[in-house]
């Protein structure tokens, strides 16, 4: 019974066609994916250089032009990253040398199966190395536009202000400061902070610390001039010892406030001395200001103060 419904099945034209079309296309495909194509690639040479030397220049860029053949399938399917040529320039033969010619052989690239590298170009490269040091530099800033007009920059300070970098030892030798991005002194007031990239010294020089490649940029951005004066503001002591001797127990203070009509007094202005504990002797103490939002201080008179400690 089963044998007859096979041979029924075979003999109905339907199915014979429907069964053609299908052997057909797998046919089609399998020719079409197993026939040798061309394809071109571009990969970059990894470079393995001894732990004292750098590149400091090459002949062109460490990249090559490969023209591969291989059935599509497995061309579909290859990974260029795995293509490329790794020189280990710390083998026995490169040691010593500054200045090297490197000849790259089929035998440097590593093909999947199915595929092979008909040609590749450049096959030379011209390598010179030198070598590797570090040196510290300061850090300097760079400014952009103007601070608005009666406001000045009091105090500017980039933390860290000072960079290692590491590269090809000539090429250190023209290094000395290593610069910030431009910092735009347009829109801060008062006093702030924020981070500003620094600015890259191409691919050979690296900078080692900061870690990041970026310096803590705080400033101190006041008005030119004051707007507001208060006089005999007392000072406060912050100290336990009740047997000490100051040489002021008041100040004056210049100011500047935004708005004149909120109402700024004497009363919400706070002079500390902070008197350090367990110090005998004469000692200077700077003073520290409390101040209301919306004020700056431009003035403190005096700043600090001469305490004796009994």
């Amino acid at each position: 019974m089963a044998l007859n419904n096979v041979k029924n099945i075979f003999q109905n034209k339907r199915f014979l066609k429907i069964f053609s079309f299908f052997v057909a296309v797998a046919l089609w495909l399998f020719v079409t994916s197993s026939r040798p194509v061309m394809r071109d690639e571009q990969v970059g040479i990894k470079v393995i250089l001894p732990e004292d030397q750098s590149i400091l220049d090459v002949s062109s860029p460490l990249e090559v032009q490969l023209r591969l053949k291989g059935a599509r399938i497995y061309l579909q399917g290859i990974q260029v990253e795995y293509l490329r040529p790794v020189i280990n320039l710390a083998r026995p033969e490169y040691l010593g040398k500054n200045e090297i010619e490197l000849a790259l052989r089929h035998s440097d690239f590593y093909l999947p199966f199915g595929v092979s590298l008909v040609e590749f170009k450049p096959k030379i490269f011209k390598i010179r190395l030198d070598k590797k040091a570090s040196k510290t530099v300061m850090i300097r800033p760079v400014y952009q536009n103007t601070i608005e007009s009666g406001y000045k920059l009091v105090e500017q300070k980039l933390v860290p202000n000072e960079a290692t970098i590491e590269g090809p030892k000539e090429l250190l030798k023209n290094v000395e400061v290593l610069l910030t991005r431009p910092i735009d002194l347009t829109g801060p007031k008062g006093q702030g902070q924020f981070s500003v990239p620094l600015e890259l010294l191409g691919d050979k020089v690296m900078i080692k610390s900061p870690a990041l490649p970026e310096v803590n940029f705080q400033y101190d951005i006041r008005p030119i001039s004051s707007n507001i004066e208060f006089k005999n503001v007392p000072i406060r002591y912050l100290f336990s010892n009740t047997k000490f001797h100051a040489d002021h127990s008041f100040v004056n203070i210049k100011a500047f406030v935004s708005n004149r009509g909120e109402g700024f007094s004497a009363s919400k202005i706070q002079i500390i001395a902070d008197i350090p504990e367990g110090q005998k002797g004469d000692m200077w103490v700077e003073l520290k200001s409390v101040l209301p939002p919306g004020m700056q201080l431009l003035e403190l008179q005096p700043s600090k103060i001469f305490v004796r400690v009994k």
